[in-house]
Formats: structure tokens, C-alpha cells, sequence
């Protein structure tokens, strides 16, 4: 972070930054770098059974094949080498697309940064779920939209409320923008849109030109269940987003989007104002890595830990937590998403629990209205399983003495 200073700019900054605000998952890592601190709070993939002589191999046979062009600028929408293993990607998923289809990204966060570039202008209704991915929302508040909120439930979204919320703009002559989705292990509340809900959200979307964004970083990381059809599978006109982050390394910033002819030309337009092209070597190493390696097994493996250390976190919370507590039971991905009672604010209660050495998301970060007081987001994609164990042992501890607090206050408020 940079020192403080007297800013003596104020009055040239533009009005949209008045928008912008630290992510409070950042604002965490630093706290939770402590080594004393058990981190249940960033995502942060699992990279230590990564074998980086395989990367170093690649990184030798990128500068043997491609020289100098290797380190040159590239096309704005990407390596078409890079976007040809990609479109083998989404084929797994049951997702036809040709190269031609899809632009490189720095990651998917770009790709929503763009999205909000090229669609919203102040004032304009966006549709997110609630709670929603927090990079989302940071991406989208920038361009100075109204965003509107729709809740979830085990099943994922709650569409017949999705399409109450038309039926309200739509009295008011309001057209959404787009409405902003992860269907699959949802970040942070680990559910996943069940195909039901999937089928009406399409059906709905079709009959109400309504913009769909799916965003699906988690969707390989299945622990059990079987695979959905995304909802890019089942109508061509979404956009969609994904990434490497997660299922190969968030270091190499690279993700991309499939989206309509018109749209991708728009982003790509935004993206050369942004960046001019994503690098070009890292896109030459990760499409040399992939000729070599099987991705697929190294997601095998990634499953494995990430469904031992799920289960980890399940039983943890059952043995420690107050039953005056609940908590989703995800099925694949990054999270749990764990509600307490009504009364607790776990903003206030994080500096309590970082006292007792556990790092947590508080809730009210996930939702665009400042509301979800009461929930918390649960990481269990990188601590051991004796750390997640321990870590929710003190958790629980700390979730105990609020309750206990509340109850004496209660009773001397009753005397």
C-alpha cells in the first residue's frame, strides 16, 4: 500500500472514483501472510504440488521454437495456438466454439473489467446474484451502474425471483444491461445452479432478450455429482468467462471469453485501449506446456486434495460449530458459505478472530447493498486439513464467546 499523503489532486479525479474501493479479500492477504495465522479467507489455488521443471521445460522449448517473436507483442484477441486448446476445453464441456469465437484475457478479472467497459454507462441496472463474486462487483461499480441483487438458496439462483425483478424494472421501462452468473460452486456460496433452474434461467433469458454473463472458474473442479451443461451449452448468445487460474496457475494471468461475434469485437476494442495484448510469451509457454502435459491429470489431482480438504472443513463445522450456526455443503470448488445468527456482524467479529489467530471473509462484502452481516466465507482450497481443522476449532471459539456476549446482554436488558 502506498503512504499516506496530502492529495492535492482531489478535484481532477473523475467522479467514478469515488467508486473504487480496496478489495476486502486484499486487504486480508496481508494480515493473513503472518505465519501465526491460519488463512481460511483467500482463494488461493494450490500450487505447491505443481512441477515447475515441466514449466521450465516449456519456458526452454517456447525461446527453441518461437526465438525473439516469443518476447514480441501478439494479437489483441490472442495466440491461436493458446485459443485452439481452449476451444478443445470447452468441447469437453460440451461447448462448440471456434478459435475465432474467443479473446485472451489477463485472467478473467479483465474479462469483467471489459464487460463493464463496453456495456455500462452511469446510472444502468445490472442483475447479480446475491451474495456475488467480489471482483465482480468491483469490476462493474467502477462504470457507476445501479446493481440489483438476487438471492440464492442450495439450488442456486432463485429465477422466479429473477423474473420478478424484470416484471419491476420492466414497469418502469428499464432495461438491464446483462445479468451476472457462477452457475457452477458458486464463489463465495459454494452452490451450484441446479439444471432445473438452469433450463428456466435460459428459457427466461431467451423470452426477455435478457444479456446472460456466465462466469465458471470452478467448473472443472468437481467433487462429486455429475457435470451440468453450461449455460453457454444451451444457448450460443451467452457470453462466456473462464480461466487458468484455477485450474492451472493464477501466476500466468491468463484467461479468455466466448461471446457473440458483436460483443467480442467490442472487447477486443477495449482491450487494446487496456493492455494492447496479453503476453505473448506466457500464452506460447502455457500452450507449449499443454503439448507435453495433461492438464487433465494434473486436475485429477488438484480434485483430490480439494475434495479432502472440503471434507475436512465439513467435519470440522460439524463437530465445532454452534447450532445456532449453518453452512452450505459444496460439491466441488473453492468455498464454504456459513451463516450465524442474525444478531452477529462477523465485520466487527473479524479483529476477535484475528486475535485468535483465523482469517476469514466477512459477508457484507459479497453483497452491493452492504447487507449479509451475518455470513462468512470459508476457504479450504489451500490449508492442510490439520490447519482448516484448527482453524475452525478457534473460529467456533470466537462464533461461542459473541453468542455467550449476546445472551448476558439480553438477560440484562430482560432484568
Amino acid at each position: 500500500m502506498p503512504k499516506f499523503e496530502f492529495d492535492h489532486w482531489t478535484d481532477l479525479y473523475a467522479e467514478r472514483t469515488d467508486s473504487l474501493r480496496s478489495s476486502a479479500i486484499r486487504d486480508l492477504l496481508a494480515v493473513t501472510a503472518r505465519k501465526d495465522i491460519i488463512s481460511l479467507a483467500g482463494g488461493l489455488p494450490y500450487t505447491k504440488d505443481f512441477r515447475v521443471e515441466k514449466l521450465v521445460d516449456a519456458a526452454r522449448l517456447t525461446m527453441e521454437k518461437e526465438g525473439d517473436s516469443a518476447l514480441q507483442y501478439g494479437p489483441s484477441d490472442g495466440l491461436k495456438e493458446l485459443k485452439l486448446a481452449i476451444v478443445q476445453l470447452m468441447a469437453d464441456e460440451k461447448m462448440k466454439v471456434d478459435h475465432e469465437d474467443l479473446i485472451i484475457t489477463d485472467g478473467s478479472q479483465q474479462a469483467l473489467e471489459l464487460l463493464g467497459k463496453i456495456f455500462i454507462n452511469p446510472g444502468d441496472r445490472i442483475l447479480v446474484e446475491a451474495p456475488s463474486y467480489v471482483g465482480a462487483l468491483s469490476a462493474f461499480v467502477s462504470y457507476q451502474p445501479v446493481l440489483d441483487a438476487v438471492p440464492l438458496d442450495d439450488d442456486g439462483l432463485r429465477v422466479e425471483l429473477l423474473e420478478a425483478k424484470l416484471d419491476e424494472l420492466e414497469a418502469k421501462g428499464v432495461r438491464p444491461k446483462f445479468f451476472y452468473t457462477v452457475p457452477n460452486f458458486h464463489n463465495p456460496a459454494g452452490v451450484t445452479m441446479s439444471l432445473k433452474r438452469r433450463k428456466q434461467l435460459i428459457k427466461l433469458a431467451k423470452e426477455r432478450r435478457l444479456l446472460i454473463v456466465e462466469d465458471n472458474p470452478y467448473g472443472r473442479l468437481r467433487f462429486e455429482g455429475k457435470a451440468l451443461p453450461s449455460l453457454k451449452s444451451m444457448w450460443d448468445e451467452v457470453v462466456y468467462l473462464s480461466t487458468f487460474s484455477k485450474i492451472f496457475s493464477p501466476g500466468v494471468r491468463l484467461g479468455w471469453v466466448a461471446a457473440p461475434a458483436p460483443i467480442l469485437e467490442k472487447l477486443i476494442f477495449a482491450k487494446q485501449a487496456a493492455d494492447l495484448c496479453t503476453s505473448n510469451f506466457i500464452q506460447h509457454l502455457v500452450a507449449n506446456f499443454f503439448k507435453t502435459n495433461s492438464l487433465e491429470e494434473y486436475v485429477a489431482g488438484l480434485v483430490r486434495t480439494y475434495r479432502s480438504r472440503r471434507d475436512a472443513m465439513l467435519e470440522a463445522l460439524e463437530e465445532f460449530f454452534p447450532e445456532e450456526t449453518s453452512w452450505t455443503h459444496p460439491k466441488g470448488g473453492f468455498f464454504v458459505w456459513a451463516k450465524l445468527p442474525e444478531y452477529m456482524d462477523t465485520t466487527e467479529m473479524l479483529a476477535e478472530a484475528i486475535q485468535e489467530k483465523v482469517a476469514y471473509v466477512p459477508g457484507r462484502a459479497f453483497f452491493p447493498d452492504g447487507s449479509g452481516k451475518n455470513y462468512m466465507r470459508l476457504s479450504f482450497c489451500f490449508p492442510s486439513e490439520q490447519d482448516i481443522r484448527e482453524g475452525i476449532r478457534r473460529l467456533a471459539t470466537v462464533i461461542e464467546n459473541q453468542i455467550e456476549l449476546y445472551r448476558s446482554l439480553s438477560t440484562e436488558v430482560v432484568e
